[in-house]
């Protein structure tokens, strides 16, 4: 139990000390950001900011307008509550440092300084999922050491790191399902007081529906994996299946309620597409892109899985005797991971949108590495060190460049490039931008001449909380309230943090 918090706090850490803390790139983050901040306000999810933001007199809004006249964003309900801590947090730190809260634009100190700590909560959360990954895999019978081995080589040697610094919502995802899969794990062992573990697997199943909706095509697979489960007996597998079957069913419907509440609509999640399809209507999903999706998913050097999180590549290898040893274990996974892959590649956007790596499979991550924690299964040392390395190398060039300022198209007194969409004349229901197959991260950003512009705006050049916070104090209107010591005051305790963890690691 020692050692599973000293990981927790050495990813927190890590995690808070790498965060970009900047909640402000695209919809994905600041509406996110904004449903939190006017939960706080007005106690409701609507985002009433983004329709007086903007340049030219333009909004920022991406959503529609809901019955009741109000704009909400198109994500699920979860996220907002799950980050509100940080957010009250935030609002508590920007008062002793005497940043005051005022109107736009004289306020946007205030916003940027409580937006990055807000942005913490997913360090918090992808720490959370490294904890629990170690809690799985000791529960699968792995040695402590081995177990604290592959839970280093999850929280520092894949795609989770990068999704730790961001305001995207796959951190809470993935601690989800680490959890789910260790109270399982630790239910069907027969430790004490199972059945209240399996209602918590099933809880957790519901908040990461609640969190992304598009998250519950994972789901199914922990049902599978209870069913095959040879350890429990048919009637037991029966009644886990349907606790988790109840937890699913609870998010989805709680999801529709949402939809019909705010637009009447049980189907309509609020994503307002009309601008990005040239040939109406939309279509979500189109079975004849699967094909190019999985590629973009899997071959692709900007997206690959195997890329992104090496380690992955070793535990597909294994899988075969991970069949032999546990049954359900493989069969979940082989489900989960199917439907994954094949619902995303059929997606309006396969690669995620603006992000590092394949943002969709993120969730999965852990999930994915399981196997290697089986008694018998361990591959070679120094085969998972490489990969380590390599994951290690990939993420950490990712928390140092903002995806955003790496992908974003450039307008420099001629026509548009972007080094991650092309134009295209796309069938009926798609977009006109598709993601480039040979899109290089990190290139762009890195050779352009603008990551490290003396010129360049708040939030770009290298990707950190603490720089950025420098530097909207010296570029931002109103950033001369934010106090010179505060960058370094918000740094020191996770450095402080994570030297702990570390030397308590190392100690045992």
């Amino acid at each position: 139990m020692r050692t599973t918090v000293r990981l927790f706090w050495l990813f927190f850490a890590l995690y808070a000390l790498t965060s970009s803390g900047n909640a402000f790139r695209v919809p994905d983050e600041f509406e996110v950001y904004f449903q939190t901040e006017h939960l706080a306000d007005a106690g409701d999810l609507s985002v009433p900011q983004t329709l007086s933001l903007g340049q030219e007199g333009q909004s920022i809004f991406f959503g529609e307008l809901g019955l009741d006249g109000r704009p909400y964003a198109p994500y699920g309900p979860g996220v907002a509550f799950l980050i509100a801590p940080f957010h009250l947090a935030g609002r508590f730190v920007a008062r002793v440092a005497g940043v005051h809260r005022a109107p736009l634009p004289a306020g946007i100190a205030w916003e940027f300084l409580v937006g990055g700590i807000t942005a913490l909560a997913m360090a918090f959360a992808a720490a959370l999922a490294v904890a629990g990954f170690r809690r799985a895999c000791l529960a699968l019978g792995a040695s402590p050491n081995h177990a604290t081995l592959l839970a280093i080589v999850l929280g520092a040697g894949t795609v989770l790191w990068p999704y730790g610094t961001t305001l995207y919502s796959e951190a809470w995802l993935a601690a989800s399902f680490a959890w789910a899969a260790a109270l399982l794990f630790e239910a069907c062992a027969g430790a004490g007081r199972p059945r209240v573990r399996v209602i918590a697997a099933a809880a957790l199943l519901a908040v990461a529906g609640l969190a992304k909706p598009t998250a519950l095509v994972i789901a199914p697979g922990f049902v599978i994996a209870v069913l095959v489960e040879e350890r429990l007996s048919t009637a037991a597998r029966l009644r886990v299946a349907l606790v988790l079957g109840a937890g699913i069913a609870l998010a989805a419907a709680a999801q529709i309620g949402w939809n019909v509440w705010r637009f009447g609509r049980p189907l309509d999640f609020g994503y307002n597409l009309g601008a990005m399809i040239p040939y109406p209507p939309a279509r979500s999903f189109t079975i004849a892109e699967v094909p190019r999706g999985l590629f973009v998913q899997l071959l692709t050097p900007g997206k690959s899985l195997f890329v992104w999180a090496p380690v992955t590549l070793l535990s597909l290898l294994s899988w075969r005797a991970c069949w032999r040893r546990e049954r359900g274990l493989a069969a979940g996974l082989a489900v989960a991971t199917i439907s994954a892959l094949v619902f995303y590649a059929a997606f309006l956007f396969p690669e995620g949108g603006y992000a590092h790596g394949p943002r969709h499979l993120v969730p999965l991550v852990p999930l994915l590495i399981l196997p290697l924690a089986v008694p018998g299964l361990a591959p070679p040392r120094r085969a998972l060190l490489a990969c380590a390395v390599a994951g290690f190398v990939v993420s950490a060039l990712a928390v140092s460049v903002s995806f955003l300022e790496d992908q974003s198209p450039v307008h420099a007194g001629g026509p548009s490039f972007s080094p991650y969409y092309e134009t295209i004349d796309p069938p009926p229901g798609r977009p006109s931008n598709r993601y480039r197959l040979d899109y290089i991260p990190f290139k762009f950003a890195l050779t352009s001449g603008r990551w490290l512009s003396p010129d360049r705006p708040a939030g770009n050049g290298p990707d950190f909380f603490a720089l950025h916070l420098a530097q909207a104090r010296r570029t931002l209107p109103g950033g001369a309230a934010i106090p010179a010591w505060l960058p370094w005051a918000i740094s020191l305790p996770w450095v402080g943090a994570l030297v702990l963890a570390a030397l308590g690691l190392l100690g045992r």
